[in-house]
């Protein structure tokens, strides 16, 4: 063999060593792909998974925190736990579609910091997450979130509640007491006059007048000169200081409300949910309810006309009354509940005392416009429950009690019986009666001229209060609206208020 063929041999070997060599390569890296390409496959499987299952996941707390949440508000307006139940799976299931979820309502959560507590209302969400990967290999699918709501207070104890969302004008004419006052409504809380309103407590507008909210934006659909709480329009001469200022619509200037220790910010809180009436459970007066201070001796209608310093006084006595008006005075009223059920037949007016001294001292006005109430029963005034009256004009009504108490010498206390409903009330009128209240009450520098007295808790529903006054005074109200007509300064202090204001909060 030359050695030109032994070359070509040994090339050819080479060669064919190579590829033997390259083939059992590409062997490998097959045998390889073949075990790892599953695992890749099923890695990028569970990744995929894996952030759907967390996109599922983040989407199911946020329906649970809404479940929960709106769970806790109906609780929190009065509804039954099963309404609550009902409220939350209807969210799930109907409003998100998410029909094949299961649902859990706890009122009085089962672990957590509020375990137990009925205020707070956890929600339980489990459903089977959908996936693709996971699901192939029958891995678990299920998600489960939970969710705690509940109710917490939002401002101090109250002073002031304003109940009515649209309040009508008022026009007062005819009275014996001269008032200077616009015919028609600027806010659901007015405080108009020279000076400042202090509240030691919170003030609470349900009225829904558009205006500024505590960020001056425009909250609501302003009106002009109207809205849900103002001072005086136009000239910066009357504020308002108190621990919490919280009003549904807008108010007319936020720089008019400040702190009532001092400051100017923080407690003006607008554009929020209405609250409801702190004394809607309140009975009306009979005896069976609290035979103690109430009498069903009728006393007719009565007039005192009596002869200042020179008489003694005129002794009133509880019972049911056709009207009271004190025209001269001194008059007193025994301890106990009056209650008044008809007009007089000139003023219209059902309690009227505009000269004095009058001692009213652990005393309950009663005030209500049907002829029939019955002290037995306490028909029909019992039946009025939380029902707005139908449509009407405050412009076509007189007043209903019209009470001078800026008299030298004059106490208004109110009814004293811890064990009564009425323990603590000066004045309740009828739900349903739309009467406005007209209350004077001047502790004229500073009492130095004589000692008067105003305490007590007054409530009317659905009618207004106007006010006019400057003083201190153990007052809290809960009204239609009100107007207050600050002389110079007025405090109102209460011993007995309302209950704070409470919200929802999702807690967990």
């Amino acid at each position: 063999m030359s050695v030109e063929d032994c070359a070509n041999a040994q090339n050819w070997e080479r060669i064919m060593r190579n590829k033997c060599s390259n083939n059992a390569r590409s062997g490998k890296v097959l045998a390889i792909m073949a075990i790892v390409l599953p695992t890749i496959v099923a890695l990028l499987g569970l990744t995929f998974d894996s952030s759907l299952l967390l996109q599922n996941y983040r989407e199911q707390q946020q329906i649970a925190d809404a479940a929960a949440t709106l769970s806790a508000r109906r609780i929190a307006d009065g509804d039954s736990l099963a309404e609550a139940r009902a409220a939350a799976i209807g969210h799930v299931q109907q409003t998100n579609g998410w029909a094949d979820a299961a649902v859990t309502v706890n009122q009085g959560p089962t672990s957590g910091s509020f375990a137990g507590d009925s205020d707070f209302v956890e929600v339980i969400l489990t459903r089977d997450a959908p996936t693709y990967f996971i699901k192939a290999v029958s891995l678990a699918e299920t998600v489960e979130t939970r969710a705690v709501a509940g109710i917490r207070e939002s401002t101090a104890d109250t002073a002031v509640v304003v109940l009515e969302e649209d309040p009508a004008g008022i026009r007062l004419t005819g009275l014996p007491i001269s008032l200077s006052l616009p015919s028609t409504n600027l806010g659901g809380f007015e405080n108009i006059g020279l000076g400042q309103l202090s509240v030691n407590g919170a003030v609470i507008v349900n009225t829904e007048w558009g205006g500024f909210d505590e960020n001056n934006d425009p909250v609501g659909c302003p009106g002009f000169l109207r809205h849900a709480a103002t001072c005086t329009p136009l000239l910066p001469l009357s504020k308002v200081k108190a621990h919490d200022v919280r009003v549904t619509g807008g108010v007319d200037n936020p720089s008019n409300y400040g702190a009532y220790d001092g400051g100017d910010s923080g407690v003006l809180r607008a554009n929020r949910r209405p609250v409801k009436d702190p004394l809607r459970d309140l009975p009306v007066p009979t005896v069976g309810v609290d035979a103690t201070n109430v009498s069903s001796v009728n006393r007719g209608g009565v007039s005192v006309i009596n002869l200042p310093i020179l008489a003694p006084a005129v002794r009133l006595r509880p019972g049911v009354y056709d009207y009271i008006h004190v025209i001269t005075g001194p008059v007193i009223f025994e301890p106990g509940v009056y209650i008044i059920r008809g007009k007089h037949p000139l003023t219209q007016i059902s309690l009227n005392i505009t000269a004095g001294p009058v001692r009213a001292e652990g005393v309950m006005f009663y005030i209500t416009d049907s002829p029939a109430y019955s002290v037995s029963t306490g028909a029909p005034d019992s039946g009025d429950g939380e029902s707005q009256p139908a449509d009407y004009s405050l412009e076509t009504l007189l007043p209903s009690v019209v009470i001078d108490a800026a008299i030298l010498g004059s106490h208004y206390t109110p009814l004293s019986s811890p064990g009564s409903p009425f323990d603590g009330m000066l004045i309740y009128q009828r739900r349903q009666d739309r009467r406005p209240i007209v209350i004077v009450a001047e502790q004229l520098l500073g009492g130095l001229l004589g000692s008067t007295t105003l305490a007590g808790r007054i409530y009317s529903k659905w009618a207004p209060l106007v006010f006019v006054a400057n003083g201190e005074f153990d007052l809290s109200m809960c009204v239609g609206s009100l107007r207050l007509v600050n002389v110079l300064d007025c405090t109102l202090d209460p011993s007995n208020p309302f209950p704070p204001a409470s919200d929802v909060y999702l807690v967990e």
